[in-house]
């Protein structure tokens, strides 16, 4: 029977709304996808000398704000003092040096637990050093009398991690031609103890990163390994530890020699509450997908993680907001030994992620190092890079000038121990809606980028929501241990970080 409804008024009266709704939401999406970035570099004259390697942000003189450290192929330690959003290198002045032999790692942590942030700095088999903060009025060099020196060690990647739960930092240091070392902390005396644990992995080791990504109180390491060596996952066992890598399917796959691992990072990228890991490498990129079962599933390029070149130095860090942590990877090209930065930027956008062209922008200026830091506490991440294979290149410091609103959807979270120190590496940092909803999971670092560990508060982008929960995860001599803050409302701290201290 004909009723008189003709194809054409169907989709009018009912496809039709469908149809516009879907053009609307793919719009919205195009408009989010295609949001110029927002970043300006400040201070060019400063942050322009060359052939930087690792930097790291930490809040030497306890002054509330964050300061960048930058070390130099030329030997060069450049500690940048922040007054006000703005930086002066204070380094010559406080006696750290100015030249000599090529240094290439860096680490702020404050091993003797006095409140003031102590400095390592890794070089390249010319002996590492350890330097005493004697609070912000200078450093002092320590590194004979706590014997960590390491005179033949190729430094990479640098830890300052309580791998054992006894409350003082230990010292973890990854060797490019050697055995790893760890330094065991044990009453202010130093003791090497990675051999007698099995952690003394003799591959090339670049990078490193500690997290408990089984859940059982305890601090694994990953270990991104170049060359045909194979990447490694030691499980914590309490009294040693055993690779687990090759049974988990996360030692990298096949490499030519001049492939291989060069650098990790840690974050909850799907915000499901497991962490997550990030390799940058010589090669093929890896996204391991925590899944919350003591395994990992490679998610790479299902998530939009592609690329082969010469990754370096990577880290995670929600720079718009939006809730959903993206990622920033620094790199170069290699064109018959002329190398060029070729820095990538993945938005997440939730399901996947979408690569920016980063061609022509503020953001395109390293090959080596990479952190975000809040550096002038306005609820945006910042961004501090480094160039060090280019002898013209610099150290850009960017800004994020997002806009006033969606810089206060955010919240900064310090944790500390229980006399107040910020040497709580490997803690959780868990933000919640008021209906018990899990908004961001983030991880105390315990050290990403290149061969650098900063002491920073934690960034959680929290847009659409005012009032929130907070629950920090603390390992202990006693298991995981969860401090719960409820109906923290985020205007509150706007500037300012909300302050945990561990029970």
């Amino acid at each position: 029977m004909n009723i008189g409804i003709t194809p054409m008024r169907i989709f009018s009266s009912f496809a039709f709304k469908l149809y516009l709704a879907a053009l609307c939401l793919s719009a919205l999406k195009a408009t989010a996808q295609t949001t110029s970035l927002s970043f300006s570099r400040i201070q060019p004259d400063t942050f322009g000398g060359s052939m930087s390697l690792s930097n790291a942000w930490g809040d030497y003189d306890m002054d509330g704000d964050l300061d960048l450290v930058v070390v130099f192929k030329t030997g060069d330690v450049r500690l940048y003092n922040n007054e006000f959003g703005g930086f002066t290198n204070v380094g010559p002045d406080l006696g750290l040096p100015i030249g000599g032999k090529e240094r290439r790692a860096v680490a702020w942590g404050d091993y003797d637990g006095d409140g003031y942030l102590d400095l390592y700095i890794g070089s390249n088999r010319q002996g590492n050093e350890l330097f005493h903060n004697d609070r912000s009025q200078g450093f002092t060099e320590v590194t004979a009398e706590f014997q960590v020196g390491v005179p033949e060690v190729s430094t990479r990647q640098i830890s300052w991690v309580d791998y054992d739960n006894n409350g003082t930092l230990d010292l973890f240091v990854a060797d490019r031609v050697g055995a790893n070392l760890l330094f065991s902390n044990n009453a202010g005396k130093f003791v090497e103890v990675g051999s007698e644990l099995g952690i003394d992995d003799s591959r090339a080791t670049v990078g490193a990163c500690w997290f408990d990504y089984n859940q059982d109180g305890l601090l694994d390491l990953f270990l991104a390994n170049q060359g045909t060596g194979k990447d490694a996952l030691y499980r914590n066992n309490g009294k040693n530890f055993t690779d687990v890598a090759g049974q988990l399917g996360m030692e990298g796959g096949t490499r030519e020699s001049g492939d291989g691992g060069v650098d990790c990072s840690i974050a909850d990228f799907d915000n499901d509450g497991n962490l997550d890991l990030f390799v940058a490498t010589y090669g093929i990129n890896k996204l391991y997908r925590n899944t919350g079962n003591g395994a990992f599933t490679e998610v790479s390029n299902s998530m939009g993680i592609t690329g082969d070149d010469h990754m370096v130095g990577a880290s995670w860090g929600d720079y718009d907001n939006d809730g959903r942590v993206d990622l920033f990877v620094a790199g170069y090209h290699d064109n018959d030994g002329l190398r060029t930065p070729h820095d990538r930027l993945f938005q997440n956008l939730g399901g996947s992620f979408r690569e920016w062209n980063l061609e022509k922008t503020a953001l395109n200026g390293a090959d080596h190092g990479v952190q975000w830091a809040d550096f002038d506490a306005d609820g945006d991440l910042d961004l501090s890079l480094t160039e060090g294979y280019n002898i013209a290149g610099r150290h850009p410091l960017v800004r994020n000038e997002l806009s006033d609103d969606l810089r206060g959807a955010s919240l900064s979270v310090s944790v500390s121990d229980h006399n107040g120190v910020m040497n709580r590496a490997g803690a959780e940092v868990r933000i919640f809606d008021q209906q018990g909803q899990l908004l961001g999971l983030r991880l105390v670092t315990t050290g990403d980028g290149y061969n650098s560990h900063s002491n920073l508060p934690v960034h959680l982008g929290l847009p659409n929501v005012d009032t929130v929960d907070i629950e920090v995860t603390f390992l202990t001599p006693s298991g995981r241990q969860a401090q719960h803050y409820r109906n923290i409302r985020i205007a509150d701290y706007l500037g300012r970080s909300f302050v945990v201290n561990q029970q």
